[in-house]
C-alpha cells in the first residue's frame, strides 16, 4: 500500500513539473527571432518591440574586410553586444577561409530605423566600400 501511494505521489509531481515548463517555453514562442542575410537587401521587416533581428553577412576577416554600422536609428533599433564571426560549416577551418559576420539588434521603440551597413577596410579612407547592405526596420 505505501508503495502504492509512493508511486503515486512521484508521478504526480513529475507530470506537474512538465506542465509547468511548458508554461514557461510558450512564451518565448511569442516573437521569434528575425535572421536576414544578403537575400534581404533593399528590403523591410517588422519587428515588435523586444523582438530580437539577426543579421548575418558572408565575411572574411582574412583579407582585411569587416562590416561596420554606417546608420541606425538608435531611438527605435539598438545593437545588442558586439559582432561575432561564424566560420562555414561545410569549409574545413583553414587560413584564408570565410565565413559569416552575425549582428543582433532589438527593436527598443515604435518606429521606422533605416539600418545601413558597409565592407570595407579600416586603413581604406576615402574609398567606397567593397559591399553595402541596407534594412528598413519598423518597430511596432
Amino acid at each position: 500500500m505505501r508503495e502504492s501511494l509512493l508511486v503515486l505521489l512521484l508521478c504526480s509531481t513529475v507530470v506537474g513539473c512538465g506542465d509547468d515548463s511548458r508554461e514557461t517555453h510558450s512564451g518565448e514562442d511569442a516573437n521569434p527571432v528575425v535572421r536576414v542575410g544578403d537575400a534581404e537587401n533593399g528590403q523591410q521587416r517588422r519587428l515588435l518591440v523586444g523582438q530580437r533581428l539577426v543579421v548575418a553577412l558572408p565575411a572574411n576577416p582574412s583579407t582585411g574586410y569587416s562590416w561596420s554600422v554606417a546608420q541606425i536609428d538608435s531611438s527605435a533599433v539598438r545593437q545588442d553586444g558586439e559582432a561575432d564571426y561564424e566560420p562555414d560549416p561545410a569549409v574545413p577551418v583553414a587560413p584564408g577561409s570565410g565565413g559569416t559576420a552575425v549582428w543582433n539588434f532589438v527593436g527598443v521603440a515604435a518606429g521606422v530605423a533605416p539600418l545601413k551597413m558597409e565592407y570595407t577596410r579600416p586603413w581604406d579612407q576615402g574609398l567606397a566600400p567593397a559591399r553595402t547592405f541596407s534594412l528598413t526596420i519598423e518597430v511596432q
